[in-house]
């Protein structure tokens, strides 16, 4: 698993308000499953522009927390849809939400801690 988080910088992103970035947190994963489900349907609606812009949206949620595994898998659905490629974009959106599974269960367990 290739998170890429550095709780320290992570923390100092958000001015070191744990507070803050726990409410964060707590809204990533309150909104990131309905915008995946958007992305979902896209897909199978082979929607080039739809897979773009969502796929834009979760790298930026994502973007918050990880520029590792999850974000490159997001952007990799954000530029297949840009360029209307989606050839191998169902292989892309398993890999996606598997690696984006993983980001959302390592952020709960950390609130968890918390």
């Amino acid at each position: 698993m290739a998170l890429d988080i550095d709780r320290e910088q992570l923390l100092e992103n958000f001015m070191g308000d744990e507070e803050l970035l726990f409410e964060s947190i707590e809204l990533f994963l309150e909104r990131v499953p309905s915008r995946c489900d958007t992305l979902v349907e896209a897909v199978k609606a082979k929607d080039a522009q739809k897979v773009m812009e969502e796929g834009h949206t979760i790298k930026g949620m994502v973007g918050y927390f990880s520029t590792g595994e999850p974000f490159e898998a997001a952007k990799k659905l954000e530029f297949m849809g840009r360029n209307s490629q989606l050839d191998g974009v169902d292989e892309a959106l398993a890999d996606f939400q598997a690696k984006l599974g993983e980001l959302t269960d390592y952020l709960t367990a950390w609130m968890n801690e918390g």
